[in-house]
């Protein structure tokens, strides 16, 4: 077998944004409690007997007939009609402490006839509004049906019926050489951009924000504002979501997408249940801090929710979190990645920082539902 290594380069999410904000983690609080479904009610209220995954089984308004390869002007003319532009808007405080909207833009792709779309988690996150532009330059608000922090999955719905869609294929039986290409917003200016390449890479473990996931390799160029849109096959299949791409000044063609298999699954979930069974959660939200005096990060508990597995274990806003099972603690993202290779009903060991003084606390693990569920 083979054996995988965890590439060590700087890797970039591929949502645009505009405005930066000043201070602290935003976002945190988000996916520290899982998955936030925002209208989640409301998406439901229009599937009384509630969602399933059925249309990622469907028979897809576009396919390639009898499976034959389409050249790339036949893909983009079948394809594009399903795919989408995302634009957000988020309000946060500036570095002058000035309350400010920061836009953002991202791609996505219809998988349904009647509205849902996929894309990254990370192009809604903390998202206000979401605005969808189809490419026949038409708007609709979207409401959130489900979002996966952890898989950078989520699926959006717009209400529109008869819409052109994309099949998700099987990228287990992608090889290296496969020619795909990529249609998106690029530089979230560029709507219905395609770029064409090959896959240049299998399985490759690319650390992302501190979590490392497989990914598929690509050369087709992909830029900020192509986050959540689709990587293609000459079949005309999801093949993967894009997602990500290495940057720096001597870094050409490494761009890095979600397998389409691992996405269905997650998207399945999503539609389903409008959150990811089995995620653990300690019940808390959390703040990054600077010790004083040092550069060095530190990740402090601004609140415990009520009743929840910390809660219990007796952690207290302001508790400042060191270390989980002994795995050393600096970041969100650090925290969040020893969570992911944890399962509800864990008993974990926290060592924390309260008062100047270190602790244990022993926290068994919540699962994470939303709703009260």
């Amino acid at each position: 077998m083979m054996t995988k290594s965890v590439w060590k380069m700087v890797v970039a999410m591929l949502c645009a944004a505009v405005v930066a904000f000043g201070g602290g983690y935003a976002g945190a609080q988000l996916a520290l409690r899982g998955v936030e479904a925002r209208g989640y009610e409301s998406i439901h209220a229009h599937h009384p007997g509630g969602l399933t995954a059925d249309a990622l089984s469907a028979t897809p308004a576009y396919t390639a007939a009898n499976r034959q390869a389409l050249t790339l002007p036949d893909l983009f003319d079948g394809a594009n009609p399903a795919v989408v532009a995302i634009s957000i808007e988020v309000t946060g405080r500036n570095a002058f402490g000035q309350t400010v909207t920061r836009p953002a833009s991202g791609s996505g792709f219809f998988i349904s006839p009647d509205g849902y779309i996929v894309t990254n988690d990370h192009v809604i996150e903390n998202a206000e509004n979401i605005t969808v532009l189809l490419y026949d330059g038409s708007q609709y608000p979207a409401v959130v049906v489900g979002r996966d922090a952890a898989s950078d999955i989520a699926v959006i719905w717009i209400d529109v019926t008869e819409r052109a869609h994309l099949a998700f294929g099987d990228s287990d039986v992608v090889r290296v050489g496969d020619q795909v290409a990529a249609i998106g917003n690029p530089l979230g200016e560029l709507a219905n951009s395609m770029t064409v390449g090959v896959i240049s890479a299998l399985d490759r473990d690319i650390a992302v924000d501190g979590v490392t996931r497989i990914k598929l390799q690509t050369d087709a160029a992909v830029n900020r504002g192509n986050s959540g849109g689709p990587l293609l096959n000459l079949y005309g299949e999801v093949i993967g979501v894009v997602n990500a791409k290495s940057v720096g000044t001597d870094v050409e063609g490494l761009g890095f997408a979600i397998p389409s298999n691992e996405a269905m699954e997650i998207v399945g979930q999503l539609m389903e249940y409008g959150f990811i069974r089995g995620r653990a959660i300690l019940g808390i939200t959390i703040n990054e801090i600077t010790q004083a005096g040092t550069l060095e990060r530190k990740v402090q508990v601004s609140s415990v929710n009520p009743g929840g597995a910390a809660y219990a274990a007796g952690l207290k806003a302001g508790d400042v979190v060191l270390a989980v099972n002994g795995m050393e603690v600096f970041t969100f993202d650090t925290l969040r990645a020893v969570l992911s290779q944890l399962s509800p009903g864990d008993e974990v060991a926290v060592r924390i920082q309260r008062s100047g003084a270190e602790m244990y606390v022993y926290v068994i693990l919540d699962e994470y539902r939303p709703h009260g569920l």
